[in-house]
């Protein structure tokens, strides 16, 4: 199996990114599987789990109750780096923290 190389100069990110733990749905047309966001910014995230698309794949991520289209630019094993369509909102980053906290989601929280 062939993983993709990460982005060349043109596909780097714009924005820094902020680690986080969140639980998501990845929705593709073929399949939806669950994933880990490890990290975010307000134009993309790197999103772990098993049998991720390709590159160039377009996504559709739902995290709580915010979601947003994205296309994988690259991945490596279990592992990709996606790029939101729109720019999400620092407010939406924020919901998204609150609701979909990986520790809060699994109950590790308690």
């Amino acid at each position: 199996m062939q993983y993709e190389t990460k982005p060349t100069e043109e596909g780097r990110r714009r924005s820094a990114r902020e680690a986080v733990l969140l639980a998501a749905s990845a929705m593709a047309v073929t399949r939806s599987r669950s994933v880990v966001l490890s990290d975010i910014s307000q134009d993309g995230a790197c999103i772990g789990g098993r049998d991720l698309p390709p590159a160039g794949e377009e996504l559709l991520i739902v995290v709580g109750s915010v979601d947003s289209m994205a296309t994988v630019m690259w991945r490596r094993a279990d592992h990709c780096g996606i790029r939101f369509d729109e720019p999400i909102c620092y407010a939406n980053i924020a919901r998204m923290k609150q609701e979909a906290d990986w520790a809060a989601v699994t109950g590790w929280d308690r």
